[in-house]
């Protein structure tokens, strides 16, 4: 432990870091297809008696198809039975505003169009890191959107571009990593081929390479939580600098300490951009009593500083800002270790 009394800040060591500071049926005309409804979500067709009574259960899903207007594969989903009714429930719900047609034998039997809805198309607000010069060995991104989204198909919606020309494949963790709101998508890279030492490094490489230029792409065709499709599509351009193999060094970080009697905002200066939802997520800060301070901690977009607004005024004395060793950089090393 050292103490710098001019400075009014002095640093406790510990496994923490610590710095002291002062459905419903929708149905058409009689004889229809009809569409059942959850919420605001299409989530089945229902084929009447009338189309199906030459199809045999156990070939349903042989003879009958859903299918999207001069489309060659069918939509991909699950039929069943219900008073003499097929109810075809898709992995996906369907798509608000687009129209789907119903083939029998191969043969075109009806039409119908889920309605579009009355509410704003979903956006992506940020994709994090927001930088454009990004470390080889990168370990994630965050999407976040503006409304929940659809899960199950989120690698069919994004698309890694090196030098504008080779779309890569298997670059991704094929894992859906959300938050609880479906608002938020963290974007894993592969970690197995990004350390060094693991089989599907050696196999084919990291995803990222020293020098080269990206392209991030995510399509509209992504749906949220009641079947609407992204505003637009959404591209993330960057290039790769060196790897990143330094832990981070909290006694190069500068603090901003706030005046007595005021409600300055403190602010930390980090020397390098950290995990930018990590960093909101492990630091807090408390009087010497041990109580958390209300107030509105913000790190900036560039992910290298981070802001705390108190709600109350700063009352004179010790105060403890608290960051826990879990947070990383971007290429996911943390206080205790490298990645």
């Amino acid at each position: 432990m050292y103490t710098n009394r001019k400075a009014g800040l002095w640093i406790l060591w510990s496994p923490v870091f610590y710095f002291l500071v002062a459905g419903c049926t929708e149905k058409k005309e009689a004889g229809s297809v009809s569409i059942q409804w959850e919420g605001e979500r299409a989530v089945a067709i229902i084929v009447p008696q009338q189309f199906v009574s030459t199809v045999p259960k156990d070939s349903v899903k042989e003879l009958l198809h859903i299918r999207l207007p001069n489309a060659g594969q069918p939509v991909i989903g699950d039929y069943s039975f219900k008073d003499n009714e097929v109810v075809f429930k898709p992995i996906i719900a369907f798509t608000r505003g687009l129209k789907y047609q119903l083939y029998v034998r191969n043969e075109f039997v009806d039409e119908i169009e889920i309605q579009a809805a009355n509410t704003t198309a979903p956006e992506i607000i940020a994709v994090y890191p927001l930088l454009d010069t990004l470390p080889e060995n990168l370990l994630k991104f965050y999407i976040l959107f503006s409304k929940p989204m659809q899960e199950g198909d989120e690698l069919n919606h994004i698309h890694l571009i090196k030098d504008d020309r080779d779309t890569l494949s298997s670059v991704f963790l094929d894992l859906e990593l959300w938050n609880h709101e479906r608002t938020m998508l963290t974007l894993w890279l592969d970690p197995g081929r990004i350390k060094r030492d693991l089989q599907p490094n050696k196999l084919f490489g990291p995803p990222l390479i020293k020098g080269s230029h990206y392209q991030l792409l995510i399509d509209k065709d992504w749906q949220d939580a009641e079947g609407i499709l992204l505003k637009e599509n959404i591209t993330k351009n960057f290039f790769t600098s060196s790897r990143d193999s330094v832990c981070p060094d909290e006694k190069k970080w500068m603090i901003n300490i706030p005046k007595a009697g005021t409600k300055e905002q403190l602010v930390i200066k980090f020397n390098e951009p950290l995990d930018h939802v990590l960093a909101e997520r492990t630091i807090s800060i408390t009087d010497a009593s041990g109580n958390e301070l209300k107030g509105n901690l913000k790190v900036n977009d560039l992910g290298d500083s981070v802001y705390f607004f108190p709600d109350s005024e700063w009352k004179r004395g010790d105060h403890v800002l608290q960051i826990e060793s879990r947070l990383e950089d971007l290429a996911g090393n943390n206080f205790d270790r490298l990645f």
